[in-house]
């Protein structure tokens, strides 16, 4: 009897509490998007603890005490929107709420603005309920971090980084030919003969949208993809309508204190446009017809500028939610740097071959137009995408100091008074066009697809290379060692890139919340390279020369009296050009399956089986598939059955455990592959053409803990083992010559952590106030077998029997601290953001040598943003790169004399720190 009085009891006193109680529920919409919803806002009664998440309907349901309250509305990157609801006990009130998007700058001082996957909290999301390893980095996250490209975006990204003077990045070790680059999911072509991906500063960030970097394999992506997958996604109009305009300013420490900067004659200009073409303008030996100047040109405040306007607009099209959206950008960039350091060549004893002093002067500057119109309808969406880039770098490096060829073909030791001037202008343009689709023909059935057909013309007209030797009489005279000491060059990379996806998704159930979905798919690629080059030598026995202005002596004048000569590498008097060919084919279909086991554990299997077809012929200074029918071309053709699995378990909604395992290949690059020889300052390269390609074997494993919407702490590990591992190696040769081989295999093994957190957080009818902290580590081991290689066009005898991979550090730390204030009128950000790499290989040595490493380096840069709200207008302040570190390539080595081991330094200089301002307006 008293057990059922206390049953009654209790029951009467909850009940009595929740009759005290009251429920607040409605829907957030985006109003910059037609009020679509919004999925993933927060909801919360302000002064309390009670919040509420919305879902992906953008509903959301609150309980709360009786009474009258404040509720407030907020999504980073929106402007915060509060209601006063008043409610009875029992009652239920329906309480729904625009928000709009704050304004956001890009590219240090552009407005934007800045909604859907451009949002770091959005992405998170995204990251957080995929099966696979994603991580993004988004426009809103550019801004805060003061990135002004996607080279610059994806180093902040854990275990990413850049090997100096190369444009590609490493992921987890593995460089250039291990990756992949893509836009919209669509593959690009590189603009440089030296490399497989495109180089990612050509992407400026006032077009990318988001980056994802995919570091594990699914049967979607392509299988030549051992690293990682770095998709570009171009931004699109989001809003209604915008139009912004952005102009900034930044000076190089180094470069505005280098006296009379020096640029080419015949090669400089403000937007890097070729004054005179890109063709050779020698046709006949007996002309002298350069139509530029050896004597190089100055100027004055060499001040970097950048200016973008980015306009759109969106109009509805008959009944329902039927839009059309048109957006593009149109952007400028310079930039300059000088570099004051040193470059040498030293033997395993430590014995210098070449130590010189540099002074180099460097101008580059970059138009980029992006511009999207897009069909979006009830059942999906078609757009059309077009991006051009023109991209000019152009350098003056003068090199002072001793050269054993130089003196020794002098027959004289003039310590440190050996010469080098080598003036060189790259010149790329990539006009790439994409069509994308995608339609919904039922709840269960949905599929997209796409086509891309991508240009890139690319060249280096006129290159120059002089070599002076002083004399006894303290004269300098043009170089003897060799005719090439004194050389112009012109090359052309003309590619042709044809890309097409096709997919279709099949969701068994999908009126679950986690469905079974089945996806079929396929892809092709054609790539077509032809890369031209001629290169014209000086043939004379030491004319003597001012270095200043070496014209007086190399002209039509003493051409024609028979002072010098022109020959070019085919010898006698044949012009045509040397070249390689290179022709690639892929085509893959694949199978995907994704299976939720139950509401904790998915599954996602697939199997990717896909054709490739390789051939390169060519024409050089080295041999010859076309003149010499013993040379055979460079062929490979493969068909590779690689297989994928991806595995989530969700502990809850906070916690979730990934683990993918794959197969991949890499392919080696066309320039790895095809036989000739390219010369620099202070090495030369050549390819091999009895390469393979490689098989790799990866696995991950990944624990995810989500804080909040805009917090996070990972902690992951990986593993991968190569079978014919491709390594740049130092050649046995006099000079610091590198080829590529193939070893026996490798593997690579790391641990990587990521931690985003927010220290403090105020909010206020005044002020809001928040200070975040962002860290990425990963710790790298990596072991190659490095045995000897005698057959074939390269020979390599290792020093060392086994090594670290190239380009592998083994501790990558980038970590940033951000610092938001906001009151109605006024906001400010502040971004303090460091990168730090320790040594790795820059190439691996041989007989005797032993490794080049790329030593050591933090970068620190700290970017301000203070925004005028009813002006719509940006200030920007900032500075890059401010403790100016040396980067240092070294050698060791052991005295012949002392038996000591040293390391020797081969390279090193400083960048200069970069200070900034901009300002921007939005209408």
């Amino acid at each position: 009897m008293k057990f059922k009085f206390l049953l009654i009891a209790l029951f009467t006193f909850f009940a009595g509490l929740a009759q005290e109680n009251a429920t607040i529920k409605g829907t957030v919409t985006d109003r910059d998007m037609n009020n679509e919803t919004l999925p993933f806002a927060t909801v919360m009664v302000k002064g309390t603890k009670i919040l509420a998440t919305t879902d992906e309907n953008g509903s959301y349901t609150l309980t709360v005490p009786a009474g009258t309250h404040t509720i407030v509305f907020s999504f980073l990157g929106y402007l915060d929107a509060s209601v006063q609801v008043t409610v009875a006990a029992g009652e239920t009130k329906t309480v729904d709420q625009q928000l709009h998007s704050d304004s956001v700058q890009l590219n240090d001082v552009i407005i934007e603005k800045v909604v859907n996957r451009e949002k770091e909290s959005t992405l998170l999301v995204e990251q957080q309920k995929a099966i696979e390893m994603k991580q993004a980095i988004g426009a809103q996250e550019l801004t805060r971090k003061g990135v002004n490209d996607a080279a610059a975006a994806v180093i902040k990204t854990t275990g990413v980084s850049k090997q100096e003077g190369v444009n590609s990045v490493f992921v987890r070790g593995l460089g250039d030919r291990y990756n992949s680059t893509t836009l919209n999911g669509l593959p690009l072509p590189s603009e440089n003969p030296l490399y497989k991906n495109i180089s990612l500063d050509f992407f400026q960030s006032n077009i990318i949208k988001n980056i994802n970097i995919n570091k594990t394999f699914s049967a979607n992506l392509s299988g030549d993809n051992s690293g990682a997958n770095i998709d570009i996604t171009s931004k699109e109009l989001e809003s209604k309508a915008l139009l912004s305009v952005q102009g900034g300013a930044s000076i190089n420490t180094s470069a505005i204190s280098a006296d009379n900067f020096q640029v080419a004659d015949g090669a400089y200009s403000y937007f890097g446009f070729l004054k005179n073409g890109k063709d050779v303008p020698i046709t006949d030996l007996n002309q002298y017809t350069f139509k530029s100047n050896f004597k190089t040109n100055t100027i004055s405040s060499p001040v970097n500028t950048n200016f973008n306007i980015t306009g759109g607009g969106k109009i509805n099209v008959g009944e329902g939610n039927n839009t059309i959206s048109f957006f593009g950008v149109a952007s400028n960039i310079t930039d300059y740097a000088y570099k004051k350091g040193f470059v040498g060549v030293a033997t395993n004893t430590g014995d210098y071959q070449q130590r010189m002093n540099m002074d180099r002067y460097d101008y580059k500057t970059t138009q980029s137009l992006l511009g999207n119109v897009k069909f979006k309808h009830d059942k999906g969406s078609v757009s059309l995408n077009s991006l051009l880039i023109h991209n000019n770098n152009q350098f003056v490096g003068n090199y002072l100091g001793y050269n054993k060829d130089i003196n020794d073909a002098l027959g004289t030791d003039i310590a440190e008074q050996s010469l080098i001037t080598r003036q060189q202008n790259n010149n790329n343009n990539l006009i790439t066009n994409q069509l994308l689709g995608d339609y919904k023909f039922s709840d269960k059935i949905s599929a997209n697809a796409g086509v891309v057909y991508s240009t890139m013309r690319g060249s280096e007209p006129d290159r120059k290379t002089n070599t002076y030797a002083m004399t006894e009489t303290g004269h300098y005279i043009l170089g003897t060692n060799s005719y090439a000491d004194n050389n112009r060059f012109f090359s052309t990379l003309d590619e042709n890139d044809l890309g097409a996806t096709a997919e279709v998704n099949y969701s068994v159930n999908p009126e679950a919340n986690s469905p079974m979905i089945i996806t079929l798919g396929g892809n092709y690629r054609k790539t077509d390279r032809t890369f031209n080059f001629t290169e014209f030598d000086y043939k004379q026995n030491g004319l003597t020369v001012d270095p200043n202005n070496p014209d007086l002596v190399l002209n039509q004048e003493n051409f024609n009296s028979g002072a010098f000569s022109l020959i070019t590498l085919r010898g006698g008097t044949n012009i045509n050009p040397m070249y390689y060919i290179g022709n690639r084919k892929i085509g893959a279909g694949y199978a995907q399956f994704l299976y939720p086991v139950n509401e904790k554990l998915t599954i996602q299997v697939g199997l990717r089986d896909e054709q490739v077809k390789q051939t390169i012929i060519w024409d050089t200074n080295i041999t010859s598939t076309v003149t010499d029918l013993t040379t055979p071309p460079s062929l490979i053709d493969k068909n590779y059955i690689l297989p994928s699995a991806n595995l989530k378990y969700s502990f809850n909604e906070k916690n979730a455990l990934r683990f993918a395992a794959s197969k991949t290949y890499t392919m080696p690059q066309f320039k790895e592959m095809a036989n000739f020889l390219y010369t620099d300052v202070n090495f030369n390269e050549r390819g091999n053409p009895y390469l393979k390609p490689s098989t790799v074997y990866n696995a991950d494993i990944k624990y995810d803990y989500y804080l909040s919407q805009k917090e996070i702490i990972s902690i992951g590990g990986f593993y991968k083992y190569i079978q014919d591992p491709i390594l740049r190696m130092i050649m046995n040769t006099p000079g610091l010559d590198y080829s590529y081989v193939n070893t026996n295999k490798a593997y690579v093994a790391g641990a990587e952590i990521e931690a985003r957190k927010t220290l403090y957080s105020v909010e206020s009818d005044i002020r809001n106030k928040d200070l975040s902290f962002g860290l990425n580590a990963s710790y790298l081991y990596s072991e190659q077998t490095q045995e000897d290689v005698t057959t074939g066009a390269v020979s390599a005898s290792f020093t060392n029997r086994k090594g670290k991979m190239q380009g592998a550090s083994p501790l990558l730390v980038n970590a940033d601290l951000s610092y938001n204030t906001s009151t109605e009128n006024t906001s400010l950000l502040s971004t303090l953001v460091f990168n730090y790499f320790y040594d790795k290989v820059y190439s691996v040595g041989t007989t005797g040598r032993e490794n080049l490493v790329e030593k050591s380096v933090p970068t620190l840069d700290f970017i301000n943003r203070f925004e005028l709200k009813k002006t719509k207008m940006t200030i920007s302040l900032g500075a890059r790169n401010i403790l100016n570190p040396k980067y240092r390539l070294t050698q060791e080595a052991t005295s012949n004399v002392t038996g000591q081991t040293s390391d020797v330094l081969i390279s090193s200089y400083r960048k200069g720190a970069v200070i900034m301002a901009g300002l921007s307006w939005q209408l």
